[in-house]
Order: C-alpha cells, then structure tokens, then sequence
C-alpha cells in the first residue's frame, strides 16, 4: 500500500478511534452523570422524607400541647366555676334551714347520731334557731343541745371528750360531697355556659 493510501488510513483509523473514544466517554460521561442525578434525588429524596418526619413530629408535639393547653384551661375555668358555685352554697347555707326537707334531713341525722353514740353522752351543736326542735330529737338520749351562731345549718356532735366529732354542717358536708357533687353537676353547668 502506498504511504498516501496508508497514512491515510491511519488518518481515518484515528478519527475512528477519536471518534469512538470520544461516543465512549460521551457515553460514559452521560452514565456518570445519570448516576449522579439518581444519587442526588435519592438524597433529596431522603432529605425531604426526613424534613417532613420532622415537620409532621414538630405539628403533632404542637397539636398535643395545645390540646393540653386547652384541656387545662377547659379545666381551670370549670374549677373556678365550681368554686363559685361553692361558695354561693356556703353562702346561702342558712337558706337550706327554710326547705321543707330540711327538718325531715335533720331529724335522721339526730337519729343516726342517738344509734352511733347510744346512751353515751355527747354535745349536739346546732343554729340558735334549731335548738328547739333538735332538742326534741334528742329527747330521751345522752345528747345535749348547744346553740352554736357559727353554724349555719345542720348539726355538730363531739363525744367520748372531744376525742370524737362528727360534723354534719351543711358548709363541711359540701366540702366532703364535692368530688362527686363537681362530677354530677360540672357537665351541667359548662351545658349552661
């Protein structure tokens, strides 16, 4: 073969070569680059699942403690309600003296206390105004009757000297009853606003 012919030959072998060198590291270039763009959104991808585990724990840590927030001011108001409610009772004890059920209430528990204590002696303290009739009550048993100003309806009992008390006030049987009484009448009261 002529040298023309050859390194002509040779010429075009190069740039077929160059060429397919060339394709090769296109080619390969564009898988790098393939790969890269797939490893990137993988990682983005991870990032973002991340970010919104993140984001979603953040809302519910933030949806819990308002609903702790709302739940405790749900019941601080519902306490001071029923303190209120309380306190209006307590105020109006004395009242409860002009039902028609107080007496028929203070007669069974003058006869409680006669079945508790026996013949033994004992205070009854009750208001000036319920003296009489406790009196009666009492008739025939160890209890004596002390008017007592402080008490606005119901009655006291000390015995066995002082080293037993039962206090059947209305203001002490409230304070013993309000557990129970803030549960049946809480829902009614938040119903009525």
């Amino acid at each position: 073969m002529p040298l023309p012919d050859l390194l002509d030959a040779l010429g075009r072998s190069n740039e077929e070569e160059v060429a397919g060198l060339l394709a090769a590291a296109r080619a390969e270039a564009e898988t790098i680059r393939a790969g890269a763009r797939a490893e990137a959104d993988e990682r983005l991808g991870r990032t973002l699942d991340a970010e919104r585990l993140r984001l979603r724990r953040d809302l519910e840590r933030r949806r819990v403690a308002a609903r702790r927030e709302a739940t405790a001011k749900l019941l601080r108001a519902r306490a001071a309600l029923l303190d209120r409610v309380f306190e209006a009772a307590s105020a109006r004890a004395p009242r409860v003296r002009a039902w028609p059920e107080y007496e028929v209430a203070l007669r069974a528990l003058v006869q409680r206390l006669r079945q508790l204590l026996g013949d033994a002696p004992a205070v009854l303290r009750c208001p000036p105004d319920d003296v009489d009739f406790v009196r009666g009550f009492a008739a025939g048993s160890g209890l004596s009757v002390v008017p007592d100003p402080e008490i606005p309806a119901g009655v006291c009992c000390t015995a066995e000297a002082e080293r037993l008390t039962v206090d059947l006030t209305v203001p002490t049987r409230l304070a013993v009853e309000r557990g129970a009484l803030s549960i049946a009448i809480g829902p009614e009261l938040e119903a009525g606003g």
